[in-house]
């Protein structure tokens, strides 16, 4: 039997998903993440994780290859924040135990209690003093990415980010963002929904343990944002990410990295 199936598109995917990751291949983080994300490839179900396409992998890959090589400093210095990791969360769970970060599901519940699929932040490291938020988007070398927005039309439950529900106060948009951008929400709150949300959700989670925040956005410089300027002309992933740190109030938690700054020889 082969160990991969090619999909319509022509992307591998193998059978296994484990033949995908480089390191430690056996974890029960990955385990739950590949029992959770399926998909049919030419009929046959396959974990998500075995895409050779599969950003989670690549995250994993990273990362964790990084906590086990004592690497994380590295990581640090790239963001200029001087600390030392105590814990990583992959998509809401500890990397050693497998078990749910028990804190970030409340404040998951918090910020977002709408019905509906919620998804966990891609990787949470937490320092002594920080909590690093990372937000991960490869893409294929050459093609033309939407990082960060979202891919369906805003509905009333993404209001939540934005108002006030029922008279009860939840975190939202306003403390964060200026009021150019709560005043076009629906467009620039959709086109940079995954960053908009992974701060939000990262400064009340930090809030909660006592931590200074930082939100990391992961791209690769192979590729660039499929937006434009007024002009028509295409967006770098920096110019993209740096019209986003014109909403903010306070942007300085805020940090543009690439796969490529981590890629050894």
């Amino acid at each position: 039997m082969e160990r991969c199936i090619i999909s319509k598109s022509g992307v591998r995917v193998y059978r296994d998903y484990r033949d995908n990751i480089i390191i430690d291949r056996d974890s029960k983080v990955l385990a739950k993440k590949a029992s959770r994300e399926q998909y049919r490839v030419r009929g046959v179900k396959l974990s998500r994780l075995g895409s050779e396409n599969s950003e989670d992998a690549e995250t994993w890959n990273l990362f964790r290859g990084m906590e086990l090589r004592n690497q994380l400093a590295e990581y640090y210095r790239a963001i200029g924040v001087t600390d030392k990791p105590s814990k990583v969360l992959f998509w809401g769970m500890d990397s050693n135990t497998a078990e749910c970060d028990e804190t970030l599901r409340l404040v998951l519940h918090k910020v977002e209690r709408w019905r509906g699929k919620r998804t966990e932040p891609d990787v949470v490291i937490l320092g002594e003093n920080t909590v690093v938020f990372n937000e991960s988007k490869l893409g294929s070398a050459g093609t033309f990415v939407n990082a960060w927005g979202s891919k369906k039309r805003f509905t009333k439950s993404h209001g939540i980010y934005r108002t006030k529900s029922h008279g009860i106060y939840r975190e939202n948009a306003k403390p964060y963002f200026s009021n150019s951008f709560i005043d076009c929400f629906d467009v620039e709150g959709r086109r940079y929904y995954q960053l908009m949300r992974n701060l939000i959700i990262g400064q009340t989670y930090a809030k909660h343990i006592g931590k200074e925040f930082h939100l990391v956005a992961l791209v690769s410089s192979k590729n660039e944002s499929s937006n434009k300027d007024r002009f028509g002309n295409r967006l770098s992933h920096q110019e993209e990410f740096d019209r986003f740190l014109s909403y903010l109030i306070e942007s300085s938690c805020c940090h543009l990295l690439t796969w490529e700054q981590f890629e050894k020889d």
